[in-house]
């Protein structure tokens, strides 16, 4: 069942569900939560090294050590924009680190106003668990025709979330769990 904004203030209340920094009361709608930007991007070069590399999720065991070894990661001071350029792909956190109970699950998904420009903030990961705690990294791909500028602090998507049929038994145990923008 997904919380309507009541359930949602009574969740954040009680300590069931926390934000940091915490959500302005303006970003609660009837159905969700509207997530801010950070302002760490994580980009990749055409050909970081040269040669064309080829990766296989299957045999990837350290998908993070290979992000930071060909990816270029930026953070933006304020008042400074990314230009996410068409065909751009570039991973993001949100502003907000947040925190579940064992009693909701949320999904990440965009805003219609950036969709009608092309672009996505995840590609195929909008789950968060149940208990999970740390911020959010968007996956962040432009597939129209204008360069789209990004500020940090911008509303990019939104946080939808789901009661649980019963209390999660066991505590999130995922590589992604606690993660932090550099």
């Amino acid at each position: 069942m997904v919380l309507s904004d009541v359930e949602i203030r009574e969740a954040i209340e009680q300590g069931q569900i926390a934000f940091d920094p915490p959500i302005p009361v303006d970003n609660i709608s009837p159905s969700s939560i509207d997530l801010r930007l950070g302002s760490t991007f994580t980009t990749f070069p055409p050909d970081p090294t040269g040669f064309v590399v080829e990766v296989d999720p299957e045999a990837v065991t350290g998908i993070e050590q290979g992000l930071r070894r060909f990816g270029e990661t930026t953070n933006l001071n304020a008042g400074e924009a990314f230009r996410l350029e068409p065909g751009a792909f570039v991973l993001a956190y949100t502003l907000e680190s947040i925190s579940l109970s064992n009693e909701f699950s949320a999904r990440v998904e965009g805003r219609s106003s950036f969709a009608r420009l092309g672009v996505a903030i995840h590609q195929t990961a909008p789950t968060v668990h149940a208990t999970f705690q740390g911020q959010l990294r968007l996956e962040i791909s432009n597939v129209g025709p204008f360069r789209c500028v990004l500020r940090p602090g911008m509303t990019i998507g939104q946080l939808i979330i789901e009661r649980l049929g019963m209390p999660a038994a066991t505590t999130l145990k995922s590589r992604f769990q606690g993660q932090q923008a550099p």
